[in-house]
């Protein structure tokens, strides 16, 4: 039987979480873009504000509508799995 990821009802939304540092000592309160979601977990990626153009970097389109306060990247890089429970609409 094949394996299938059902990620439409969470997929594209920005969140307020807890992001871990890659260190994984510590974290900080940060948006975060949904990229999968898991049932109990969701699979993102860290937003931010500082605009680089890595090659992992996707400016988002419609910041405003997803409730940031300015124009942002969806880093592809800093990507993790996070606990749903711990999401704060933005």
């Amino acid at each position: 039987m094949p394996f299938t990821i059902h990620c439409a009802e969470m997929f594209g939304d920005v969140f307020i979480c807890q992001f871990p540092f890659t260190s994984g000592t510590a974290s900080k309160i940060r948006p975060a873009l949904v990229l999968f979601d898991l049932e109990q977990d969701a699979i993102i990626c860290r937003v931010t504000g500082i605009l680089r153009t890595g090659a992992l970097d996707v400016t988002l389109k419609g910041w405003q509508t997803a409730g940031l306060l300015k124009p942002s990247v969806a880093r592809l890089g800093h990507i993790v799995t996070a606990e749903k429970s711990v999401f704060v609409r933005s």
